[in-house]
């Protein structure tokens, strides 16, 4: 009877004091009910000291180096270049080709080059006749010049036009209008490019 009593007294003893351990566990719910209640021991608390140091060390982040990206190329579209026309209501007996537009900076003068095949019976032709032409500022130049060729059948001849008046090289870059006659046929030219030197 004594042996059950003492047995009793041991049971309800141990229940009344806390739990004190001194074996480690790997349970994280005992070690979070111990320190959730306050009852670990100095060494209990070294040890988890030591291993928190020991998790920070493990727990070092690498960050992964990023490559830098290419940065966009923008490239300005130029802006669409005016396509010349020339209009020649003669085409069945006359051909017509644009050579040059030459100007000078110095002077401020443009000189119009270009070719004409007569494809009709050999007579003599003017060219040049009620000349006009625009500039881009809008500005009008006008003469009633012109010069005579012989034109044999199918033969090319070359002939020059001065553009009356000063054109300003840093403002015409092309000529919008150019219209002149060959004899009875008014050539027109639209957006002839200006080469100035």
């Amino acid at each position: 009877m004594k042996r059950i009593l003492y047995f009793v007294i041991a049971v309800l003893f141990l229940s009344l004091m806390p739990e004190i351990s001194f074996a480690q566990s790997n349970d994280p719910f005992d070690n979070a009910t111990l320190k959730a209640t306050g009852n670990t021991t100095k060494r209990e608390k070294k040890i988890d000291r030591k291993k928190k140091v020991e998790t920070e060390e493990v727990q070092t982040v690498t960050v992964p180096t990023q490559k830098a990206e290419p940065k966009p190329v923008v490239v300005e579209k130029a802006a669409p270049a005016i396509e010349m026309t020339i209009s020649n209501p003669c085409d069945e007996w006359l051909d017509f080709e644009f050579v040059s537009l030459v100007g000078s900076r110095g002077s401020q003068t443009v000189k119009l080059t270009a070719k004409i095949t007569n494809h009709n019976s050999n007579k003599r032709m003017y060219v040049g006749g009620n000349f006009i032409a625009y500039d881009s500022e809008g500005e009008e130049h006008r003469t009633g010049y012109y010069a005579g060729y012989d034109m044999l059948t199918d033969i090319t001849v070359k002939f020059s036009l001065d553009v009356p008046g000063k054109i300003n090289p840093s403002k015409t870059k092309v000529m919008p209008v150019i219209s002149f006659n060959i004899d009875d046929c008014r050539i027109e030219m639209r957006n002839a490019p200006i080469d100035w030197k």
